[in-house]
């Protein structure tokens, strides 16, 4: 695994067999607020305690929108190079 960025699925951590499907959300939904205090703490380390954290925020979220589109059409060109049906 050295060297690996994303370890294996069968190393992945795993959602407990007897959860609900209320604990899977709340499992999830406090993922995704400890990932959004680490990327509001990586912002506020980047413009410091007098920044302006909104701004930054905005800076990144385009930033993040504009590689997610190139990814995107990167995706669909592929797809289209290789005979993907409907990939226009």
């Amino acid at each position: 695994m050295a060297g690996q960025l994303i370890p294996p699925p069968d190393l992945a951590p795993s959602v407990p067999k007897d959860c609900t499907p209320q604990q899977c959300i709340a499992l999830w939904l406090d993922l995704m607020r400890t990932a959004d205090k680490l990327l509001m703490a990586g912002l506020r380390r980047e413009v410091g305690p007098e920044g302006d954290i909104q701004a930054a925020y905005r800076e990144w979220y385009a930033q993040d929108r504009e590689q997610h589109d190139r990814t995107v059409a990167r995706m669909m060109q592929k797809i289209k190079h290789c005979g993907g049906s409907n990939a226009e």
